[in-house]
């Protein structure tokens, strides 16, 4: 008889009202869950470099989290910090595995969290035309003597040495002049450099990325020298 008052009492408590299985697991009823939303929730970070994150926190009027960075192997090497405010530091090189974890933790409650993957990435490459390769350029411009065009080409040899390099100048259609010139970047890499040729002494130039494979190039130099236009790499030795 005893047994059978335990079975009645049990089928009892789950036909009353609010006693399910979510209840009785703590799944329902009561309040909901904090919820930790991080943002963006995948970046890709280079090395020595910083990214933002935020988090958004619902269910709690205590809207404070706390953040931490974790991954593989982080307890043996520089995965990279995070400031209070969110601000991530990535590290001076690349973690293995170079996938990390940045993760926001509910002050309402410690069980809540959110969480971004973060890769690791190097540097990019200098955006620079002067490693290695044949290259054209055509300018337009003007000094004190008056308009001017200014067309050639030259050699990188990868070690930053501008070598092999022909120009011809242009004043009007009928009055042009063909010169050799030599130079260097300033350095392996760089986005600048210089060159000297009979009619250009100390001559300088920039350049940066434009589309198709193309560089705007600027030159300036002595005589108020101003002149600007295009570099085109001529190989794809240049892009190495």
């Amino acid at each position: 008889m005893r047994r059978l008052t335990t079975v009645l009492l049990v089928l009892s408590c789950f036909s009353c009202a609010g006693c399910n299985i979510n209840s009785l697991l703590g799944l329902g009823g009561g309040t909901k869950s904090v919820t930790v939303v991080v943002d963006p929730k995948t970046q890709s970070v280079v090395v020595a470099t910083t990214q933002q994150f935020t988090a958004t926190v619902t269910g709690s009027s205590n809207t404070a989290v706390a953040w931490s960075v974790g991954g593989t192997n982080c307890s043996t090497q520089d995965c990279g910090s995070i400031s209070a405010t969110g601000l991530y530091t990535a590290p001076k090189t690349i973690p293995n595995p170079a996938l990390v974890a940045v993760t926001a933790t509910a002050s309402a409650n410690s069980a809540d969290f959110g969480a971004a993957a973060v890769t690791i990435i190097a540097a990019p490459a200098p955006a620079s035309a002067m490693q290695r390769g044949t290259y054209t350029f055509l300018l337009y411009g003007s000094d004190a003597e008056g308009p001017l065009s200014i067309g050639g080409t030259f050699e990188a040899d990868g070690s930053g040495q501008l070598i092999n390099g022909e120009l011809r100048l242009c004043r009007s259609e009928s009055h042009c002049s063909d010169q050799a010139f030599a130079g260097a970047t300033a350095s392996t890499g760089a986005n600048h450099g210089t060159f000297a040729a009979d009619i250009f002494p100390a001559s300088t130039f920039t350049f940066s990325p434009a589309p198709n494979n193309i560089f705007k190039l600027d030159l300036t130099g002595s005589h108020n020298l101003r002149a600007s236009g295009i570099l085109r790499p001529n190989s794809t030795s240049a892009d190495n």
